[in-house]
Formats: structure tokens, sequence, C-alpha cells
């Protein structure tokens, strides 16, 4: 029976293939055999499917030895001091060739230290040895095994370092002779080295301690890395020692991070989203009135002025609707096929504008050109809000250095970054000389609200905003940062070919003058459905009104002819626009709809999509001309 699926839930399946010039193969506390890799079935003269389910003692060790290895094993494995063990025995090969072997057998565990499954890697013993002795006593067939591990091993006795593999000097940033005779304390992070040394002693003096738990490593530089260690006991040059194997956690906790970071995004996104859409249909009333009183007033009235103010600061709510949209990822974006070099280069001489001129831009561009299928707006809103953080970042001058090249990602760090998958990026990279932040605020510079400006500076949703456009636009972005060594931003949206057409900005039309239509207008907001009313009433038209879908599909049925457009909210009770729009369709295939929403294009804009024919669509809060512009576009479509 294969029991590979639970076992390689506990262990990568990297560690099987970990050297392919090696037999590696993982079985059971009775000897079946789990897994096996290429180079295994090989040796053993059969095909993996084949061994696999087989028993390794039984199957592939000689009567005459089997006794006496599968004693030897059993005894190693049942020492709660011992992980890691080695043993040199004759396997069957090809089901009759006798073939010296030289095993490393490592026991995996799960987190409650029970026995998973035991992993064998070693090689056929070459001839040319004087012995057999020789062999396993020399350093350098121990290292083989060890040397290239994707862990870092640092063998120790009483503390004192006495081997380490490459991966422990590339992690570390040390030699190797900087290690030996140092002792592993000296490797241990500040906060983790009362806990490490209480073990060890534990250990030393026969004591239950854990044999697999979290530290962090300090590297040479002074950087922290985060680790698991496993302790084994083994014999290393005739003696008693201890093996530690540290495995890099660095990956794992970015992606932890990732994950807690898009979740945090998305719930506090959720919440703007909703506060956003309920500000929409406020904002609607307010500017919708003002638009008409001041429609309404002669030109040299003295309120005109005072509701003047009121319309600016109407637009001025609106505007932080929108970079709140925007954070939640439910701004509508018009995308088309861009060059990216283009546009920023269409943006920078605004920019300099803003950050001014003791600041000094540098733009790189790609040599090769870089398409993306992007809103150009949108890409100025990045550059904008990374540029006006830059400035304040440098009060008394400095340099932002703008950088665009074609890059590969991988999947790893696709994976590692919450990729929609790997291929190429347009990379955007805009840096700065200031003065940096630490990692406390480099780790809520993409929350909304969050500034270090102070509350009368800002609002705290320049960067949040950022986040938003470019997740919307299926993109990374990272940040790099220390304190007085400046900041670093990357962005990688996907490439695409300069033909690719994903989504086009509606036709234009000439707007006509209309004579008077009956329009449906559905709305379950009863301040914005009278605002409406009396917006296409004043216009001319003759007004039916709806306090949802439902309502609104029984109007139509009634009297299906005598209705020329109908306005659909789409967020409605009982029955939303889009679900409305399609029992409408199937009643009046050919009558015009405007859909609007506090959101974008309501939660899904799939569902406008199938829409869009005889269909426009109003982002709340819109403007009396916007709504009249749009009903009369409609119309000139059918004539």
């Amino acid at each position: 029976m294969n029991n590979s699926g639970s076992v390689l839930s506990y262990i990568s399946i990297d560690d099987v293939l970990r050297d392919s010039d090696e037999l590696t193969l993982f079985i059971s506390r009775t000897g079946t055999i789990i897994l096996i890799n290429s180079r295994g079935s090989e040796i053993l003269g059969s095909p993996a499917n084949d061994i696999q389910g087989m028993n390794w003692f039984e199957d592939f060790i000689p009567d005459s030895s089997r006794e006496h290895v599968y004693n030897e094993f059993r005894s190693n494995l049942n020492d709660p001091e011992i992980h890691v063990f080695n043993q040199d025995y004759p396997v069957l090969c090809s089901g009759e060739t006798e073939k010296q072997v030289f095993l490393y057998n490592r026991i995996v565990t799960d987190e409650d230290g029970i026995v998973m499954c035991i992993m064998v890697s070693g090689h056929l013993i070459d001839g040319s040895f004087d012995s057999q002795d020789e062999l396993i006593n020399d350093e350098e067939i121990y290292r083989s095994f060890v040397e290239n591990s994707n862990d870092a091993i640092i063998v120790h006795k009483d503390g004192i370092i006495v081997y380490v593999n490459n991966t422990a000097k590339r992690i570390t940033g040390y030699i190797e002779d900087e290690f030996y005779g140092s002792s592993v304390l000296d490797f241990i992070s500040t906060d983790y080295k009362p806990m490490v040394l209480k073990h060890m002693t534990d250990r030393m003096a026969g004591k239950d301690t854990p044999s697999v738990y979290d530290i962090e490593i300090l590297r040479k530089d002074g950087d922290i890395i985060p680790a698991e260690i496993s302790i084994s006991t083994i014999h290393y040059k005739g003696e008693r020692a201890q093996m530690a194997t540290l495995r890099d956690l660095s990956s794992r906790h970015s992606l932890e991070e990732q994950l807690r970071q898009i979740h945090k995004m998305e719930a506090v996104g959720q919440l703007a989203g909703g506060v956003a859409h309920d500000f929409n249909n406020i904002l609607q009333v307010i500017n919708g009135y003002t638009e008409l009183a001041q429609g309404s007033l002669e030109k040299d009235n003295p309120v005109l002025e005072m509701l003047q103010q009121v319309s600016q600061a109407g637009e001025r709510a609106s505007s932080l609707v929108r970079q709140l949209l925007m954070f939640s990822r439910n701004q509508l974006i018009v995308t088309k096929v861009l060059d990216l070099n283009e546009v920023i280069t269409e943006h920078l001489t605004m920019l300099e504008r803003v950050i001014g001129e003791d600041i000094v831009l540098e733009f790189l561009p790609s040599k090769e050109t870089i398409y993306i299928n992007g809103d150009q707006a949108m890409i100025g809103q990045i550059l904008l809000n990374i540029f006006l953080n830059a400035r304040d970042a440098m009060p008394e001058g400095g340099e932002i250095k703008v950088k665009t090249k074609r890059v590969f990602l991988d999947s790893e760090f696709c994976k590692t970054h919450s990729s929609s998958g790997q291929g190429y990026y347009a990379m955007l990279s805009i840096s700065d000389t200031g003065c940096g932040m630490d990692k406390g605020t480099l780790s809520r510079i993409f929350d909304p609200f969050f500034s270090t400006k102070g509350i009368t500076a800002g609002t705290g949703l320049g960067l949040s905003t950022v986040y938003g456009i470019v997740t919307q636009h299926d993109g990374i972005i990272t940040a790099n940062s220390k304190p007085e060594n400046g900041t670093r931003f990357r962005i990688y949206i996907p490439v695409v070919d300069k033909d690719d057409v994903i989504e086009e900005l509606l036709p234009e039309h000439e707007i006509v003058e209309e004579t008077s239509k009956t329009i449906v207008i559905t709305e379950d907001d009863e301040n914005v459905r009278i605002l409406a009313s009396a917006i296409l009433s004043e216009a001319g038209h003759e007004v039916i009104t709806a306090a949802n879908g439902e309502e609104a599909v029984l109007l139509i049925s009634d009297s299906p002819d005598s209705v020329d457009l109908v306005v659909l909210d789409v967020i409605m009770p009982i029955l939303g626009g889009y679900e409305a729009a399609d029992r409408i369709r199937e009643i009046r295939p050919d009558l015009p709809l405007i859909f609007c929403s506090g959101y974008s294009k309501g939660q899904n804009h799939k569902d406008i999509d199938k829409h869009m024919e005889r269909s426009r669509f109003l982002s709340k809060p819109y403007s009396m001309t916007q709504l009249l512009n749009a009903i009369s576009e409609l119309f000139s479509e059918t004539q």
C-alpha cells in the first residue's frame, strides 16, 4: 500500500530528490517502501512503481544479513535520542546480485514526535577502498551525504562546533574557519540564546528536551533569519556528538506574512468598500441637490458662492471615496495596452513640479519596449502617491530614481508573493534617498489610514491606494527600506503583446437632444430615488419609480412597450440590478439600461460586461449632466 500522501504532508518532496546521484527512499517503521527516487530504482534494477509497496528488509536484503541489519535498525529506531544513524550492508539488485551499500538513515517525525517514516539515502560502496572501515570513517564520505543538503547542518560536541556544511555557511554568511571552535550559541540571536542554552544543558544532563523547535539565526551581517532546528544524537569520528539540522524558514514566514496581509487587506477592503458605497449614496444626494439649487438661481445671487463651496467640498469627498474604492479594489478601471515607458515619460513633467526643484529625478527606461494591460490614469496615481511619499522623506532634497525592466518571475517568487503565476512581468522600480523606515513602519505602509505625518497632513490612503491599484492590475508590489538608507518600491505587472486588447473603452457617441421619454428609476435609497426623479422630470421626461429590482420587472411585465429606459441601482434588496436586468431583457431584449452603483461596477464587473450592449454604467455620486448625457448616448444608439 502506498502511504506517500500522509508522509509527504510532513516533509518536502524536494528532500526525496535532494541528490539525484544517491539512492533515496522512504520506508515505514516495518520496512515498507513508501517512495523511491529514480537513482534508487536504477540501482535496485526495478521500476519505481514495482518497488513501492515492497518491504526493504524482506525483499532487498540477503537472508544471511537480514536479521542483523533489521535488529540494528530497530535498536536505533527505538532510541529516543537518535534521529540519524549510518549502516552498511549488502542489498539484492535485480533480484539476485548482491552489492554493498553505505546508507544514511534519518528518522522523520511529526510535530508530536511520532515516527512517520525513515529516509534512507546512500550509495554503492566503491571497491577502490582498501577496507569497509576506511570508507565509513572517512570524513569526506560522511560529508557527501550532508554537504549539499537544503538544510544547514552543524555538528557540535559539548556545544563546540566541529563540522558545518555548505548550507550553514551560506545562510549565516560566515566562512568555515569562523565556525570551528566556536559555540553554537554564537550563531543564535540574543532573544533565543537562553532557550537554546537550556535545551542543550538539559539534553547533556539526560533530561527530556524537544527535538524540534523554532529559533532565530544571527547572520554575520547582523540580519536575523527565522529557522527550525532539529537536534539529533550521532556518532562523529567515533565519539558521541550532537547534530543540529537548521531549516531556513524565511520563505515560509514571507508567505505566511503575505497571506496575513492579504486577509487583513481583504477584511479592511470590504469595510472600506461598504463605507464607500453608503457614503456615495449620501454624496449623491448632497451633490445632486447642490447642482439643482445652483441651476435654479440667478448668476448674481450671493448664495451661488456658498453653494460653490458645498460643491467643491462634495467633490473632495468624492475623491476620498474613490481612493477608498481603489484600495478595496472596487474602483472602475478602463484598461488598454500601454507602453509602460511611454506612460511614465508622459507623467514625469508633472511629477517634477510636484516634488520640487531640490529633488533630482532620474528615469532609466528599459532598452526594450514593455507593454502592459493597464489603466493609464491609475498608473499615474501609482507614480504620484509614491513620489509624494518620497518627497516627504527628503525635506532637504535628494534623488528619486525610476527604472523599468522586463523580468521573469519564477514559481517560488510568485508563490511567496501571492501572484497569479510565474511568467514575464514589467518591473517598475522607484527608489529614493530619503530617511527610510524601520521594520515596524515598513510592515504597515499599505494599511489604510496609517500615516507617520500626523493627523493634519493627509488621509493615510496614498500607499494603500497604490496597493489596491497594483492588485487590480494582477500585479505585485514590494517595499524595502532601512532607516537612513532610503526606500525602494518594486511593482510587477504582467506583460502583454502589443496587439493584445483585453478591455476597450466604450465607444463615444454624439449627444443629441431628445424628446420626452418614459424612464423607470429603480433605487432602494429613497433620497437618491427622489433626486434622480427630480433631475429627469426637470429635463422633461416622464418618471416611474421602483424601490427594488422586482418592482421594476413587474412594471416592465405589465406594460413592456410603454417604457423607453430603465435606470437600475446595482445593489438592492430582494432583487439586485444585474438580476433584474436579466429578467427585463427576457421581456424587452432591446430596452436600454443604465446601471448605477457606489461601487465601481458593483461587486462583480463580469455582470455588467454581459449587459454592455445598449447599456451604460454610472459610478455614484454622478452629476446631473452625467446622467442626462448617458441617457442621450443610449437613445442616439437606437436611432
